[in-house]
């Protein structure tokens, strides 16, 4: 089993959700897995079913909207929270068709990778224990397609990249146990003092490695700018 790992390098978020589309619809090599980092510009990314209204502070100024192919909450792309996407096959992993025990066995990967401060929390949230009570660094969500399971999720590393979330981002109508009605300023931080973008893709890489025993293996980042067609359906702006 081979794991291959790239940077895209486009910054455009719509850009860069058409690619994990089209990626997850493609031909693959079912027996190896493909990991993906991106770090978008501003944006606003809901789950396929969120209502925008419901999710997003409509009297202010905020950067553009996109609705991305997974489940799951509303997050904000910028410099300082990095974007990761895995796609592995049911066929080689057939196991993994549960859907909860496909998040135990990744985020499982994904915290080994960050160190042991890293846990699991609610059903796809990481979080590293801070002053005496949990906070959110990371969401994952999942989406299914021809076999394969695409898991992608966000990083954030930078406080610069946390404080802007409460002025664009409304509480969420739904939020785990474990959050306890914290607001969002009090609810979230970045991963942990002193992880650089390139000490979380190290982490991520070899974590991941580990739990499906690949082999790590560099690939070409692909070329994503003939994939603009997705672009004016995804934007809500």
């Amino acid at each position: 089993m081979i794991l291959y790992t790239t940077f895209l390098p486009s910054r455009h978020c719509g850009l860069n959700l058409a690619f994990e589309d089209f990626f997850l619809k493609s031909e693959k090599d079912p027996q190896a897995l493909y990991l993906f980092f991106y770090e978008n510009f501003p944006a606003l990314v809901l789950g396929k079913s969120l209502e925008l209204e419901q999710e997003v502070w409509q009297h202010k100024r905020h950067p553009p909207v996109y609705r991305r192919i997974s489940g799951g909450g509303s997050v904000l792309h910028a410099s300082g929270n990095l974007n990761y996407s895995l796609f592995l096959s049911l066929e080689a992993f057939p196991g993994l068709m549960n859907v909860s025990l496909s998040y135990e066995k990744i985020l499982a990967g994904v915290a080994a990778g960050l160190g042991p401060r890293v846990s699991r929390q609610g059903y796809s949230d990481l979080v590293v224990l801070c002053r005496g009570e949990l906070r959110k660094f990371s969401g994952n969500a999942q989406a299914r397609k021809r076999g394969w399971i695409m898991h992608h999720g966000t990083l954030l590393y930078s406080k610069e990249a946390i404080r802007r979330i409460p002025y664009y981002l409304r509480p969420p109508p739904k939020e785990p146990e474990y959050r306890k009605g914290r607001r969002h300023a009090e609810f979230m931080t970045n991963v942990l003092p002193g992880y650089s973008r390139a000490g979380l893709m190290r982490g991520l890489r070899h974590g991941l490695a580990r739990a499906f025993n690949a082999e790590l293996r560099q690939m070409p980042a692909p070329v994503t700018g003939g994939i603009t067609s997705f672009q004016s359906e995804q934007n809500f702006r």
